[in-house]
This record gives C-alpha cells, sequence and structure tokens, in this order.
C-alpha cells in the first residue's frame, strides 16, 4: 500500500443500483453521468464497470478532458459532453467521436464549420433552459434552432435536454413547472427523431412524467437519494478509510492540533490518522467531525490539518495499524456519508467529489479483479 489512507468501492452494490433503476425506467434510455471522476469513485473504473453491466446506454461528462480519458481507457458507449462548449475544443470533441452540448446559435455555427472544413458529422444535444437559469437557450429561441439545424446534414442532432432546478424534494411546483415547459417544446416537434432527456436522479425517484426518452441519475447510481431519505433497493458503495499512524496519551487540559481549539478534560489516549483537507476531508469536520475505530464512533480532536487529523479514543483500545472508518457505505459499520456531509454543513455531493489526488481506490466485489488503484483520473 502506497499511503495508508484509501476509498474503497464495493462495485457489487454499484451494479445492483444500476440494475434496480434500469427496472424502474424500464425501456427509457439510461444514461449514467461519470463527471466529477464519477463522484470520487473513480472516472474510468465506473464507466468501464457500468459499460460491462450492460445495462447503462450512454455516459454523461462535463467536459472534453474526461470524454477523452474515456475513450482511451477503450470506452465505446456514447458519451455526451455537458460543459460548456470552447472554440478550440471542437475538433478534438468530433476526433474522439463526443456528443457536444449545444446552447446557441453562434455555438452550433462554429461546430458546423469544423465539420464542413473536416468533411464529417458532428453528434449534438441541444440545451434548453427551462428555469435553471445557468446555460442553455430559452425555449422561444430553441425553436428557431431546432427548426435551422433540421437542414444542416453535418449536424446530427441527437438530443434536447434540460435541467432540473428543484427535482431534489417530492412534489416541487417548480418541478412540475419545468416539465409543463419542456414537453410544450417538444410537441411542437412531433416528426422530429432526438432523444429528450431531463431526468435527473430526483426526476427519476420523484417525477415519473419527467423521465421521456432517456433519464440522467448521478447520485442515485452511487447509492444516495437527492432529499436524504433512504431506499431499501439503492445502497452506497463508498468508503473512505485510513490506519492508525501514532498513538499518544495526553494529560487533561492539553491543547491537540493547530490553535489549540480542542483541549483534554481528562486524560485521554489521542490517535493520529494519516488524511486530512490535503486529501479531500473538509477543514470544517474540525472538532465536529466522528470516525470508527474497532466498532465504537470516537470524536475528532481539534483542527484537522493537510496530511492528518487526531481523534480522542478514551480509555478505548486503540493500536497502531488500527483501520479508522471516517466514511462507511454501511452505516452500522461507521458514520454514513449523509452525517458527514450533514456535520461539514455542505451536501453528499460536495463530500463524494472533494476525495482525490493521493488517495487510493481499493475496488471490491465479485466482480472486481482489481486490489488496490491508483485513480488519478
Amino acid at each position: 500500500m502506497l499511503h495508508p489512507a484509501w476509498i474503497e468501492i464495493d462495485l457489487d452494490r454499484f451494479q445492483k443500483n444500476l440494475k434496480v433503476i434500469r427496472k424502474r425506467i424500464g425501456p427509457t434510455l439510461f444514461c449514467l453521468p461519470v463527471k466529477a471522476d464519477a463522484y470520487g469513485h473513480g472516472l474510468a473504473e465506473i464507466s468501464k464497470t457500468a459499460e460491462e453491466s450492460c445495462v447503462v446506454d450512454y455516459l454523461g461528462v462535463s467536459c472534453l478532458r474526461e470524454g477523452v480519458i474515456l475513450r482511451e481507457a477503450g470506452i465505446s458507449l456514447p458519451i455526451v459532453v455537458f460543459g460548456a462548449l470552447h472554440e478550440d475544443q471542437i475538433p478534438d470533441l468530433i476526433r474522439h467521436r463526443l456528443e457536444v452540448t449545444i446552447s446557441s446559435r453562434f455555438k452550433a455555427e462554429l461546430v458546423l464549420k469544423e465539420c464542413l472544413r473536416l468533411q464529417t458529422k458532428c453528434p449534438v444535444h441541444v440545451e434548453v433552459d427551462t428555469g435553471m437559469h445557468r446555460t442553455g437557450m430559452r425555449t422561444e429561441t430553441a425553436r428557431d434552432l431546432l427548426n435551422w439545424m433540421s437542414d444542416q446534414k453535418h449536424l446530427e442532432l441527437v438530443g434536447v435536454y434540460s435541467h432540473f432546478a428543484t427535482a431534489d424534494r417530492r412534489q416541487n411546483p417548480f418541478a412540475f413547472q419545468q416539465i409543463e415547459e419542456f414537453q410544450r417544446l417538444k410537441s411542437y416537434f412531433p416528426d422530429l427523431s432526438a432523444i429528450w432527456h431531463l431526468a435527473n436522479s430526483g426526476g427519476v425517484m420523484f417525477y415519473p412524467e419527467s423521465h421521456f426518452d432517456m433519464v440522467r441519475p448521478g447520485l442515485l447510481c452511487y447509492g444516495y437519494l437527492p432529499d436524504g431519505s433512504q431506499d431499501p433497493e439503492i445502497l452506497p458503495c463508498f468508503s473512505l478509510k485510513a490506519k492508525v499512524s501514532y498513538f499518544k496519551v495526553v494529560g487533561p487540559n492539553q491543547g491537540i492540533s493547530y490553535g489549540h481549539l480542542y483541549r483534554t478534560d481528562r486524560k485521554t489516549r489521542i490517535v493520529t490518522v494519516p488524511i486530512g483537507y490535503g486529501d479531500g476531508y473538509h477543514r470544517s469536520l474540525s472538532n465536529r467531525g466522528i470516525v470508527s475505530i474497532r466498532g465504537k464512533t470516537h470524536p475528532i480532536a481539534g483542527a484537522i490539518c493537510m496530511d492528518q487529523l487526531m481523534v480522542d479514543v478514551g480509555n478505548a483500545e486503540v493500536f497502531v495499524g488500527d483501520v479508522v472508518t471516517l466514511v462507511s457505505a454501511d452505516p452500522q459499520k461507521g458514520p454514513s456519508l449523509e452525517q458527514i456531509a450533514h456535520l461539514a454543513n455542505t451536501i453528499p455531493y460536495e463530500m463524494l467529489c472533494s476525495f482525490h489526488g493521493r488517495l487510493m481506490r481499493k475496488y471490491v466485489g465479485s466482480i472486481s479483479q482489481k486490489s488496490e488503484k491508483s485513480d488519478m483520473s
């Protein structure tokens, strides 16, 4: 082991989640978002597992680089790039067979110009803004663009999509409003051969009328519901672990870590764990986070350092080399991701995307042929 802290991914659970979602959406196309390093689970490995599952039809990435990594890893599934299109990226997007997001007539013309130069076609998805107000065209403008694109032989219109803004909660009026606006746009093009897609994880779980031709559940595939509720068939597959690197006995009224933000109230045992905010474990968990060692819960003591943190284990029996569970896929064996995110005053999405760099990923489960892997993608 090159580093005594690691991420553990249960690929059996991941594939089970995919199959549960497939069963629930029926014949609707299934796009798995793998942006941001597959929500911290490992871009290439998760994408390979998804492709091998034979239940995923598409992969979704945020940028050109993520798409190129997948193509170079041998992934053959269709890949749609949801992020902003930049002119200098167009040749590589075409070369790597990536499906491009178009959010304006200007950008459509840039892609068309390059296609004409290369004498090739480019598959594209038109992004429509139904209320997120981030990117995408207003529905009125999109109507004009879609009509114009129907005459452009070098632009292959594959899909039309939009983003939910409030679908992470059930029965949200604005979510229904977005569905209605998207449906209204679709009704203007009854003969258009394109994939219409809107539903994210919340859409899949809470708004079946939003499924249209394809769904894009991200967080749900990795085992979490967007509203923090539980589903017995959807299971987390992400754990964060490390090994105790140091042990000492500290007297009462002693300060621990930078700034002495934590002071002992008794003679106690303090252990050091080799993981810190440099690995993505939020500094906001200083004096607030919890970990599990030998089946018992203990508090983080003092400020979290860049590379280490300290834990007050009281009189518990703990030894150097013991495994510390900082996030557990099984809430019975350690703090859940939702617990830690709540303590850090953030959301599970951000927590998952924080872990990167030097942390190794260990893929486990009967379908995994990997023992240990450093996935830097």
